[in-house]
């Protein structure tokens, strides 16, 4: 049995160990709970089981688990530094500390859980993975891509971005051309194309193009996120405001056209 409710109040009791006024994991706390919320729309679009359902909303509450230690050891949420990766750090405080008990007392769904969440951050999903563990991790992937376009539309810039930056030189900077191409070709963006912070902002709204199921574009779509997203910055460089009104263009019409609804 799945029980949420328990294992919120196991999750806000972990919490204690934290200091949860730092903005930091302030944000990957309401974070947390956005993506149990995409989770839920998400699975229940799929039409899926209630148990499915509840356990993609349960590893929704534990999937970045492991970035309040990361902000604690290095106060960043980068992943490519050597033995800094909160999915690892994830699962090892969940299975190997056997925090995972405290969450859910039965044991069944234990490798759905560590697969979905140990794959959650990839580049990819890895190899041989069983069909309720592939469909799990790709649950949580395109969830926790969801609730990432609330955290852009309201989260700070310098939360958002992990570093010093005001809006004002924010709105002044430029979109580097590889970066408009492959969004224009409807590319997921690589970390290590990008060259500004404007690369970075496209490189979030590229999430789209790496969906799993339809249903997280869908929830995007109904709540308007594109534009959300794209409307928060005054774009004061002519180029990059020109870029950016086809990047929106080009964004809502491939989402339309994945859920069929494009001219």
């Amino acid at each position: 049995m799945i029980d949420i409710i328990n294992a919120e109040k196991a999750f806000k009791e972990y919490l204690k160990s934290y200091d949860t006024e730092k903005d930091k994991n302030k944000l990957k706390i309401i974070h947390t709970y956005g993506v149990v919320k995409a989770s839920e729309y998400i699975a229940k679009d799929l039409k899926l089981s209630e148990e499915d359902v509840n356990l993609a909303k349960l590893i929704a509450l534990l999937h970045d688990i492991g970035r309040f230690k990361q902000i604690k050891l290095y106060d960043n949420f980068i992943d490519n530094m050597e033995n800094n990766d909160h999915a690892d750090y994830g699962v090892k405080i969940l299975f190997e500390e056997n925090l995972i008990r405290k969450f859910i007392a039965d044991d069944q769904y234990d490798n759905i859980i560590y697969k979905a969440i140990f794959n959650h951050n990839k580049y990819k999903i890895e190899d041989r993975l069983n069909e309720r563990e592939l469909l799990h991790a790709k649950l949580i992937r395109d969830a926790d891509k969801t609730d990432n376009f609330r955290v852009k539309e309201i989260e700070k810039f310098e939360a958002i971005f992990d570093t010093e930056i005001t809006e004002d030189i924010l709105e002044k900077q430029t979109i580097s051309e590889n970066i408009f191409n492959d969004f224009m070709n409807s590319k997921v963006i690589l970390r290590a194309d990008r060259k500004t912070h404007m690369d970075m902002w496209v490189s979030y709204i590229a999430f789209i193009f790496d969906y799993n199921f339809i249903s997280g574009l869908k929830y995007l779509y109904e709540n308007n996120y594109i534009n959300r997203v794209i409307d928060r910055i005054d774009y004061k460089d002519i180029d990059t405001k020109l870029k950016m009104e086809d990047i929106r263009k080009h964004a809502i019409k491939y989402i339309e056209n994945r859920l069929g609804i494009g001219e």
